[in-house]
């Protein structure tokens, strides 16, 4: 084959190998920042198919975890597996619950479900590095799962992610699909609801804008997925940073990503309906944290 002469192209040629979008730019980021090869790897919140993992990244070992509620919710949504696009868990059945045996050996690859918070004594300090893409957002116990997460690692390690859209975020509503009765489907990227509407409008106020564009039970449906389902956890950027901060972790990097421009006006409402927040431009966030050696 010949040589592939950038990164983008690497990006897209293993984008149409393993069957990925975003999984490939942000584990290459990812890559450039702390490396993988060699490393003992937990990634949190989803398990990236074992040729990807292994032929292009080259950890000494890979152990990939969901949340079985999450991946439970997500499979009912997505029978067709579309939501849970390169993961190897939308093969295993979702009762197949807990941590499985540590693997450790090179070549090593093993994925369960299970949450991260609940991490037993065997894989506490194993890990070189704890890996996670677009997942921090629809972790709910976000201060016991970062507590797990610095235990699962080896002193020096270190946890690397990315993840968006966060609550704060133009469409941090994270819509999944719901389909109405004239067969019209709505998602995070095909809604009515305007950029910044689950922050400015009420449940209520959301449920009446909709019925203008729906009918009442695929508006109702659409106002449990944005305000009560369980899926997202809804904190702002403001908070994941207090929450890190107050962790065990030493912060080396975090940053918003995916910038969007706002206008003082719209700047303005958004911190008069959101009290004590002020950051809403970044998508979501990106951060390197570390445990002491």
């Amino acid at each position: 084959m010949t040589a592939l002469t950038s990164e983008q192209e690497r990006i897209e040629h293993c984008q149409q190998q393993y069957r990925l979008t975003y999984h490939v730019p942000y584990a290459f980021t990812c890559d450039r920042m702390v490396g993988f090869a060699g490393k003992d790897v937990l990634e949190v919140g989803g398990s990236l198919c074992k040729d990807f993992v292994m032929s292009e990244l080259q950890p000494n070992s890979w152990t990939g975890m969901e949340a079985p509620d999450y991946a439970e919710e997500v499979g009912d949504a997505n029978p067709d597996g579309t939501g849970v696009q390169g993961q190897t868990l939308a093969a295993l059945s979702t009762s197949e619950r807990g941590f499985a045996a540590l693997q450790l050996e090179p070549g090593s690859y093993s994925t369960f479900y299970a949450n991260i918070e609940d991490l037993p004594d065997a894989h506490r300090g194993t890990y070189d590095l704890v890996f996670s893409i677009a997942c921090f957002e629809h972790i709910l116990r976000f201060p016991e799962a970062l507590a797990a997460m610095h235990a699962a690692l080896k002193p020096g390690g270190q946890l690397w992610t990315m993840f968006s859209p966060i609550w704060s975020a133009f469409d941090g509503h994270h819509l999944p699909a719901v389909t109405d009765a004239e067969g019209r489907t709505f998602d995070k990227k095909n809604s009515p609801i305007p950029p910044f509407g689950h922050l400015l409008m009420s449940p209520g106020q959301m449920y009446d804008y909709l019925m203008q564009h729906t009918d009442r039970q695929a508006a109702a449906e659409m106002v449990y997925y944005i305000y009560n389902s369980p899926h997202l956890n809804r904190y702002f950027t403001e908070d994941y940073a207090t929450f890190v901060q107050r962790s065990a972790f030493e912060v080396v990097r975090i940053e918003g990503t995916f910038p969007v421009q706002l206008a003082p006006d719209g700047q303005r409402k958004l911190q008069t309906a959101c009290r004590g927040h002020t950051q809403f431009a970044n998508n979501g966030l990106l951060m390197l944290l570390s445990k002491a050696g």
